[in-house]
């Protein structure tokens, strides 16, 4: 099926859940440290450090700035987008200047044009419906340089427990209304399978795509299930 075969009702076009801006304002999932698979995977398939001049990096959904110390560590120059006003506060009041931001909502407009070399995404793409979510690859590819990557962590995986117990949306991809875990109060969140993955990810070459299986035990039992990808940007 290619991507403009997808159709889902009006419903599902929805993106940017206004809940993450109520979590954000809150104090919650204020995370400051890089995560380690991101790190891994960029400079394992991106080799920042190898390059000459500076890396122009874009985050998606960008938080409150956990990655930037990883680009900033390796050179590189960062661009966040976030439709979160609190998240972009609490990077500015941090960093100032020294970076750029746009509050967007990243599946109807990303601001900046590139060309960039690496864009990244931790889990931020996953928390949209399908349609939205192709609509942000697009635009990604679009500003991609020439050999420029996607590196993306923690696209939730239908192998997930939390997929079979959220309320099922008519996106077949898209669960909600969580009232306990990882996910409650964060709006819609999209598991995928390989096909699905392939799928979204058909515009580019992929390079790495890794499906990661947790068990946890205590302190109760639940499969956790993520995919990790590194999409390059095809030669034209």
């Amino acid at each position: 099926m290619s991507r403009n075969q997808t159709h889902f009702c009006e419903d599902s076009k929805m993106s940017f859940s206004p809940e993450w801006e109520h979590l954000y304002a809150s104090g919650a999932h204020h995370s400051v440290w890089p995560w380690s698979e991101l790190i891994s995977l960029i400079m394992r398939h991106a080799r920042p450090h190898q390059s000459e001049a500076p890396v122009q990096v874009l985050e998606i959904g960008c938080g409150v700035g956990a990655n930037i110390p990883l680009v900033q560590w390796f050179g590189g120059v960062f661009h966040g987008v976030d439709n979160s006003a609190s998240a972009l506060a609490s990077i500015r009041q941090r960093y100032g200047d020294k970076i750029e931001l746009a509050q967007a909502d990243f599946c109807e407009d990303i601001p900046f044009i590139g060309p960039f070399d690496i864009v990244i995404d931790r889990a931020s793409l996953t928390h949209n419906f399908t349609s939205g979510i192709e609509l942000s690859l697009d635009m990604v590819e679009k500003r991609l340089a020439p050999g420029g990557v996607y590196v993306g962590v923690h696209w939730f995986s239908t192998d997930c427990d939390d997929f079979k117990l959220g309320e099922p949306t008519e996106d077949p991809h898209v669960r909600k209304g969580y009232s306990r875990g990882d996910f409650a109060g964060v709006g819609q969140v999209h598991f995928a399978d390989q096909a699905c993955m392939e799928h979204l990810f058909s515009n580019f070459s992929i390079e790495v795509l890794d499906h990661v299986i947790s068990e946890a035990v205590k302190p109760e039992r639940q499969r956790l299930g993520w995919w990790n990808i590194v999409a390059k940007k095809k030669n034209t």
